[in-house]
């Protein structure tokens, strides 16, 4: 076994990039040998020159045996000085330790290895790859036979991770080698080309028009500019690109502010605390990205650019330097860091998870609400999104040009409605942190033109003029807002539902409509049904969503060891949350789906909404419902013959007519 096949093989790091990660949990210590050996693959599977060959085959060989090694292997390297940080020059020095009669093509192609991605990437200067020309003017190799071997050798490191990628870039690998092998290295990006590069070019207009703005003022221009000129970055994009334009500029203005003779500032840190798996897939650690939010908002820009930073005692940021590298990430307290794991831990539960948050939004000052779920956030737009067949039944009440989903959770139907009327201007309002920025990032990637409102659906004209808004619709978001909004003291509260369809009715001109697709209570509501449970121990289930749940009382009477006698819509607002499992069963059960009676709906509208008048009123059973429980009950009425699931849902459409 070669040395560089031996570090691979033999490494306990896990040092491969998250960012290509499905899942942190795939992260171990073969990822890079795998890598490595898929990249030679590659290489072997293309016709090229002998040459060729031993230059590109010799570095993909060395080019990450800083990421590896055993213990000793890595103490060793330390000791030499060696910065592992920064693994292209640490993997060089090792090559040129190892390797007799060295070759310096192949040194100074692992030396300067990924830097054209990351050039591409807005990571680093051109200039970075000046040792690359050097080859040619000391005539260890020509032109040409450089740029075959540069555009090999990132055909083979890029395919091995992600053809998608290489696919998307190879143009632009194409034209950086050019510059390179003809010593065009006055070509530059622009700044907010460079940021924008930086978020995996996919910044959205409203962030672009925030960089401009900031970079108004010459000083924040300025020192951006000297920090990347003079700095490669590394792993940015996956650290940093799920926080705000203006909080990345914080992040580089307080590196900017510790810049001496160093040449690279690495994210690196960040990048491996700041990932979590839920649910096998991995996601931000929300927790963590809300405190540093918070923290980074207390950071004034006048403070940043004079170096005058508070920090606060529960986070702040560490700087700390090995080498020419400075290393960047936040620092959070003993406290914090039990706090946050502990909220990890109870992110499953019902009321433990709750009072857990509350001590989180307690110690950093966040806002007491219900609004953002964190992890249950995921399910919540998973179920959201499937239910997009029945929301496609308002589509044909939409009028006028100006149309606001409120509460557009996964973002399918604000797509619906935009390929069904291209024309329109669509809107969506939400209130919830996380969910704004999922639809961003929907936005950015399917390249959609809808926009997006962070704000409050009981106070729409706050964010919308009277008369700006022709269709307004409430796709199965009015029995949240009744469940999760503290209107007049109190949540499960009425005057809330009213309170918002108030404010969308106000800010409709006359002919404006709107679209109710909620949930509902069945009627007579005094009616009752038997549950048989099919597994006898599923009863526990319903003992304990009784106690759970705090929409308002649900009462049962056992009359058998696997039957229930309930009054229909307490009943059905079991089966509600028990169609969908344990999984959803902490966001289920904080929900009171059915909160008014079809009749009891329209005498609300007509007392409510002068002159409005009620198009339709179509109750049904959604789909999904019978099928779910199949396995799981039977359904019976008080004579034990047995019957359907109740209607569970309502399309109601409101037109605003004149006075």
């Amino acid at each position: 076994m070669e040395r560089w096949e031996k570090y691979l093989q033999n490494t306990k790091e896990k040092n491969y990039n998250i960012e290509h990660l499905d899942s942190v949990r795939q992260n171990n210590s073969k990822l890079i040998y795998e890598s490595v050996m898929r990249s030679l693959a590659i290489l072997d599977s293309k016709k090229v020159d002998k040459n060729v060959y031993y230059y590109v085959s010799e570095t993909l060989k060395w080019m990450d045996v800083s990421k590896t090694g055993s213990k000793e292997d890595r103490r060793r390297w330390k000791k030499l000085g060696y910065d592992l940080y920064i693994h292209n020059i640490a993997s060089s020095m090792i090559y040129k330790e190892e390797v007799k009669n060295y070759d310096e093509v192949v040194f100074i192609l692992i030396k300067t290895h990924g830097l054209i991605g990351q050039y591409i990437r807005g990571e680093t200067n051109l200039t970075s790859n000046r040792e690359l020309y050097g080859l040619i003017e000391k005539k260890f190799i020509s032109a040409k036979e450089l740029e075959e071997v540069l555009l090999t050798l990132n055909e083979c490191i890029i395919q091995s991770v992600d053809e998608k990628v290489y696919e998307r870039i190879h143009e632009e690998i194409k034209e950086t080698v050019s510059f390179i092998v003809h010593n065009e290295f006055d070509k530059s990006y622009s700044l907010v080309e460079r940021i924008r590069r930086l978020n995996g070019s996919s910044i959205s207009k409203e962030e672009e028009e925030e960089l401009l703005t900031l970079f108004k003022d010459n000083r924040i221009q300025n020192k951006i500019l000297v920090l990347l000129h003079q700095v490669d970055l590394w792993y940015y994009e996956v650290a940093l690109n799920n926080y705000s334009m203006l909080e990345q500029i914080k992040i580089l203005l307080i590196c900017a502010n510790e810049l001496k003779d160093e040449t690279n500032l690495t994210f690196e840190k960040i990048m491996k605390s700041m990932y979590i798996d839920f649910d096998n897939k991995k996601v931000i650690n929300l927790f963590k990205k809300r405190i540093i939010e918070e923290y980074l908002s207390t950071l004034d820009l006048e403070d940043l650019l004079n170096n005058h930073i508070i920090n606060s005692p529960h986070i702040s940021f560490k700087l700390s330097k090995r080498n020419h590298t400075l290393l960047f990430d936040f620092k959070f307290s003993v406290p914090a860091t039990k706090l946050i794991d502990f909220c990890m831990v109870a992110s499953k539960g019902t009321s433990l998870y709750k009072k857990s948050i509350y001590i989180l939004y307690d110690l950093f000052g966040f806002r007491k609400d219900d609004y953002d779920r964190f992890y249950n956030e995921i399910e919540y737009l998973n179920i959201m999104n499937s239910s997009l067949h029945h929301k496609s039944k308002l589509l044909e009440y939409i009028v006028g040009e100006n149309v606001l989903d409120v509460g557009p959770g996964g973002g399918a139907f604000l797509n619906l409605i935009e390929d069904n009327y291209p024309s329109l201007n669509v809107y969506g309002i939400d209130i919830s942190s996380n969910v704004i920025e999922e639809l961003n990032k929907k936005k950015i990637k399917e390249n959609r033109h809808w926009n997006l409102v962070k704000g409050d659906a009981l106070n729409l004209r706050n964010y919308f003029k009277k008369g700006s808004l022709d269709t307004i619709i409430f796709s199965s978001i009015i029995h949240e807002l009744y469940s999760y909004i503290e209107y007049e003291g109190k949540k499960f509260n009425i005057h809330t539902v009213i309170k918002a369809l108030q404010e969308a009715y106000e800010i409709l001109p006359v002919g404006g409509r709107i679209l109710i697709r909620d949930g509902i209570k069945t009627e007579p509501e005094d009616q009752e049904r038997i549950i048989e449970f099919k597994n006898v121990e599923d009863i526990n289930i319903l003992k304990r969503y009784c106690k759970d749940f705090k929409g308002r009382e649900i009462t049962y009477q056992t009359i058998d060891q696997n039957k229930v006698k309930m009054l229909v819509n307490d009943a059905m607002e079991f089966l509600y949350t028990y169609t969908w499992g344990e999984d959803a069963y902490p966001l289920e059960v904080q929900e009171q789906f059915g909160y008014l009676t079809p009749t009891e709906y329209t005498n609300l509208i007509q007392e409510n909404l002068p002159n409005s008048h009620i198009i339709r009123c179509t109750p049904f059973l959604q789909e999904g419902y019978e099928k779910n429980l199949l396995n799981k009950i039977v359904l019976f009425d008080s004579n034990m013959n047995i019957v359907k699931l109740p209607n569970s849902t309502c399309i109601i459409v409101i037109e605003k007519q004149q006075s």
